[in-house]
This record gives C-alpha cells, sequence and structure tokens, in this order.
C-alpha cells in the first residue's frame, strides 16, 4: 500500500509538472510574439520614414533608434536560442584562458553606448591592468550586459555603474544603478522565468534566469542587493582560475 501512494503522489507531482510546462509554454509564445513583433513593427517603420526624410539630424535619429531595435530584436532571438539550449540540457559555458581586465575594458566601450540619457552616467571601475583568468568571457558579458540593459530601463537619473573585484578565489561583478529599486520580496523571484516587475517595460522575462543558470554552470552564485526608491546592484560571483 505504501508503494502504490508513493506512486500516486509521484504521478500527481509530475502531472502538476507537467501542467505548469504547458502553462510557461503558452506564456512564453505570447511573450515573445509581442517582444520580437514590437522592435520589428520600428524597425520596418523608420526604414520606410528614412527614405523621405531630407534633414541630416533626423536621419541620424531615425538611423538610432533603427539600430537600437535592431539590438533588442537580436537579444529576443538570442535569449530565446539560450533557453532552448538550457532546456535541452545543454551546456552554455566554455571556460579559456583570458585578461579579463582587457575583456572589461573592451566589453565596457560597449556597455557605455547603451546608456543614451543625458541625465544618467555611465561608470566604469576597472581596479586591474591586467588579470589573466580561465573563464568563459563572453558568457560574463552577456550576464553583464543584461544587468546594465536592465538599469537603463528603470534608471531616469543619476548613474550605472559596472566594476569587479577579487573575492574569495572568484570574480565579484556588480553593476550599481541609482532607479527605481525592487521591493524585497521581488528579490528572492527575480531571477525566474517570465518575471517581469513592470508590464510596460519591454522584455520577456528571461533574461535574468538565462544569467542564473550561467552562473550555476560556472559554480558561481547570482543576486541582487536593493532598496526601493535608492536603486539595485545586480552581482555575480564566479571562480575565476
Amino acid at each position: 500500500i505504501t508503494l502504490f501512494m508513493d506512486k500516486q503522489d509521484k504521478l500527481k507531482e509530475e502531472t502538476l509538472k507537467a501542467n505548469e510546462s504547458g502553462r510557461q509554454k503558452s506564456v512564453f509564445l505570447a511573450n515573445m510574439t509581442h517582444e520580437i513583433r514590437t522592435p520589428l513593427n520600428a524597425i520596418v517603420g523608420f526604414c520606410d520614414l528614412l527614405q523621405a526624410i531630407d534633414d541630416k539630424e533626423e536621419k541620424m535619429e531615425f538611423t538610432r533608434i533603427i539600430r537600437k531595435n535592431c539590438n533588442l530584436l537580436l537579444q529576443r532571438i538570442n535569449d530565446l536560442l539560450d533557453i532552448s539550449a538550457i532546456d535541452a540540457d545543454g551546456q552554455l559555458v566554455h571556460p579559456r584562458p583570458t585578461d579579463f581586465a582587457q575583456d572589461f575594458n573592451d566589453m565596457c566601450l560597449s556597455l557605455r553606448q547603451r546608456v543614451d540619457n543625458p541625465k544618467v552616467q555611465f561608470v566604469a571601475e576597472n581596479p586591474y591592468e591586467t588579470l589573466p583568468a580561465v573563464i568563459d568571457s563572453a558568457r560574463i558579458q552577456q550576464v553583464v550586459t543584461n544587468f546594465v540593459t536592465n538599469a537603463v530601463k528603470y534608471t531616469e537619473e543619476g548613474f550605472i555603474k559596472v566594476g569587479y573585484n577579487i573575492m574569495k578565489d572568484g570574480l565579484y561583478i556588480y553593476c550599481s544603478d541609482t532607479g527605481c529599486g525592487i521591493p524585497k520580496e521581488k528579490c528572492q523571484t527575480i531571477f525566474g522565468r517570465f518575471v517581469k516587475l513592470n508590464d510596460f517595460v519591454q522584455g520577456t522575462g528571461l533574461g535574468l534566469s538565462i544569467c542564473k543558470t550561467i552562473s550555476e554552470q560556472c559554480n558561481g552564485k547570482i543576486g541582487v542587493d536593493s532598496e526601493v526608491g535608492k536603486g539595485s546592484t545586480f552581482w555575480i560571483w564566479v571562480p575565476y582560475r
């Protein structure tokens, strides 16, 4: 009887998991359809308008908007591919020898372009001229880019600061901002799939979930320290040797 009851409990558990998986897939498809269509519509619309504009400054502005939406679309597609790889038990992280100090400088050159609000200052703190490491630099850049992208969405004025230091034989990399902040009860759930604090801000709710998977595959940790009205600090710690 005990064996029979255990099998029944396991069957109920698997049924609940299957139902939840089906619900998440429906939410995922609805989100992705909207998130892909939005930047795609902007790209097509502004490309059509670009042909009819003669003013040089307006053309530059339209080009900037098109480029921004191209980056958004590319990010959505990358998220989709990464989630598919994760669900197929794929390994995202492939560590290689690198100079992380140089990688960080290159990363910040790219990230600086994402902060286009004149009221927000981008700050990069690199404490080392050289730092030999064995990590997947591309995946770490993906995590930090996601941190900065979220900070840009929620920071109206002040600063966005990116930096790192060595802590307990690992790299502690952080992104601090002076944005709206996150309620404490949301800090524990924000790294789950499809979690969005603001439905009116673009995003699939997949980026931070992918970042969490990357940290786990690096044998690291990820988290956020935040206070409503004062800002947030997203961080990741990974072994670097």
